[in-house]
């Protein structure tokens, strides 16, 4: 068997250590299962029974050289968001690095938000969803891709998650790209939370809202990034 170390983090003991990154590899009385075979350029996601509990790996280690390079530019990049967003609620728990081709974080075990369509949903789930956004943006994390059905949880006690920051933008404090460009990028979190409130809860669009709505679905027609 195949084992790995991985690096000690600040919120975890080095014992989790030896997480399996093949498809299917026993670790005692726990298992490493492949979720999801990355696309040429992309990870290999598992998911991993750990002693900390379940996590998601996100593995380049099986790709070529070039994919290698540029996954552990972004694994470096991931788990320095996580890590600035150490203690937010509602986003994973950050494991640490395994090796320099992948990364540990914490399994949520949760449904897409897009699963609530024509369902009741958890009380003030909108209000606490743009709490959280607004707790990452504090933290000068901007997400980036909340419109994605994938990036929005919601788990069976009506908790809401947001999930996978590889793509997401971090601004030191006090820099110039916090003072400049943060606020502005702000406004594609907004819309993606605008776009899920209107799905799935119409009635409690405010006019504001409304209006806001309209004009980022107006100005997405010239968006180059669909």
């Amino acid at each position: 068997m195949e084992n790995i170390t991985m690096r000690e983090s600040p919120q975890h003991s080095p014992r989790v250590a030896n997480l399996p990154v093949r498809e299917e590899m026993d670790l005692g009385e726990s298992r490493g299962k492949l979720l999801q075979r990355g696309a040429w350029g992309k990870a290999d996601i598992l998911l991993v029974e750990s002693p900390v509990g379940k996590a998601i790996v996100k593995d380049f280690s099986r790709k070529l050289f070039p994919v290698r390079w540029y996954g552990r530019w972004q694994i470096r990049r991931e788990a320095s968001i996580y890590r600035r967003l150490a203690g937010v609620p509602g986003v994973p728990k950050y494991f640490g690095r395994i090796g320099k081709n992948a990364i540990a974080i914490e399994y949520i075990e949760g449904e897409r938000i897009s699963h609530w369509k024509r369902r009741e949903l958890p009380p003030a789930l909108f209000a606490r969803l743009w709490t959280l956004i607004e707790s990452i943006h504090a933290r000068g994390i901007v997400h980036i891709d909340l419109r994605k059905r994938d990036n929005i949880l919601i788990d069976s006690r009506g908790e809401v998650f947001i999930i996978d920051f590889n793509a997401s933008f971090r601004f030191p404090p006090g820099s110039r790209g916090a003072r400049w460009i943060l606020p502005a990028l702000r406004r594609i979190d907004h819309f993606g939370f605008l776009k899920w409130k209107a799905a799935l809860a119409p009635s409690q669009l405010s006019e504001a809202e409304r209006s806001a709505f309209r004009r980022m679905s107006f100005l997405r027609r010239f968006w180059i990034f669909k």
